[in-house]
């Protein structure tokens, strides 16, 4: 009995790690399983979510005994996790804020399930983090062969050049020192940063928060409303209804005032469609699709335009970053011309004084 006990007391040790290895989406995905499973299962929440904070040292952890906490004090588990930021995606917060108004919960959250599979199996490699180390690296060694220059070779040409007397090598060293080691300092104190802000998303979620920026952009925001109506209409619950709580949650002040427009206009008796139409929620065409179909086409419908919506987005970064790993190509290069211009103009001028004072010229 004691040697069961000892063992069962060692299962966090054997199942956890002190530091985390796991990226805050994959950690997200699977507390949102806990979550499906729990609710499904009416199984205590609480306890659950403590036992999972366990697998996951650091931010998230504390998150997640926070949330525990919450619950335990009698608030609903929502409101729990609304009021714990970064727990869970401010999108599935709101899906599964409208889920329980709604009476669909366990559909939210095999939805919102399903899609974070999706995701998580067929994400994209980010080429950024793999281009921010590149040059990280670049950036060291160029730091290393500019440091060995400035306080070994250059005041060695300035003593030879002080004995020569060439005011112009002087100048052009001076030229290099100010326009080709400052922008090259610059280019790995931003590298740095970047590599610190792809590491934790605490950070980026803190400067998010100091400088007013949001998390996701608008476009994001909408193609994720999409695919929270769809989830509402294919289960056949009323679309005004679910605008009045989307149009109360939800973040953006401009998607609101829309969701309210189109529930006012719902409440007046223009068809939803319509209503979503003419507060820029649809396009024409997207209407048109929609009408004539039943709940469940209705619902793939939208769900297939937010997934339009997101696979734009994607090829828009994606571009952006085939344009700027060129840029910063170039940026380096332009450093390393006009440090090995400097030190060639340098070296012309010392032999060209001694090739006129040994008479070979």
């Amino acid at each position: 009995m004691g040697r069961s006990d000892s063992i069962h007391n060692l299962t966090p040790w054997l199942s956890t790690t002190w530091i985390p290895g796991s990226r805050t989406a994959e950690q997200q995905a699977t507390f949102l399983a806990l979550l499906h499973a729990s609710i499904q299962e009416s199984a205590p929440l609480g306890p659950m979510i403590r036992a999972l904070s366990r697998e996951y040292p650091g931010r998230y952890q504390y998150k997640l005994i926070q949330v525990a906490a919450l619950i335990d004090q009698g608030v609903d588990w929502v409101d729990a996790i609304e009021q714990t930021p970064g727990t869970l995606p401010p999108d599935s917060v709101l899906a599964l804020r409208l889920g329980q108004q709604s009476g669909i919960t366990n559909s939210t959250l095999e939805q919102l399930r399903s899609e974070n599979t999706a995701e998580l199996i067929d994400q994209e490699p980010q080429e950024w983090r793999s281009y921010l180390i590149y040059w990280l690296a670049v950036s060291l060694m160029i730091m290393s062969i500019l440091s060995l220059i400035s306080y070994f070779i250059i005041p060695t040409f300035l003593k030879m050049m002080d004995e020569f007397e060439l005011q112009r090598g002087r100048r052009n060293l001076a030229l290099y020192v100010s326009y080709v080691k400052t922008p090259v300092v610059i280019a790995l104190g931003l590298l740095c940063a970047g590599i610190l802000l792809n590491w934790s998303q605490g950070i980026r979620s803190w400067l998010a928060s100091l400088f007013g920026i949001p998390s996701t952009s608008r476009t994001e925001k909408y193609s994720s409303l999409l695919g929270i109506l769809a989830n509402v209409i294919q289960h056949g619950r009323p679309i005004s209804g679910a605008l009045s709580t989307l149009a109360k949650y939800h973040s953006d002040g401009k998607l609101r005032d829309k969701l309210l427009m189109a529930r006012n206009e719902i409440e007046q008796g223009t068809e939803p469609l319509d209503s979503l139409r003419s507060v820029g929620l649809l396009s024409e065409p997207q209407t048109q699709a929609l009408k004539g179909q039943s709940n469940e086409d209705q619902a793939w419908i939208l769900r297939s335009i937010s997934k339009g919506i997101d696979s734009k987005q994607r090829y828009r970064w994606q571009w952006f970053q085939s344009i700027i790993h060129p840029l910063i190509t170039f940026a380096f290069g332009l450093a390393v011309l006009g440090l090995s211009a400097s030190i060639i103009d340098a070296l012309y001028s010392i032999v060209t004084e001694l090739a006129n004072d040994t008479s070979w010229r």
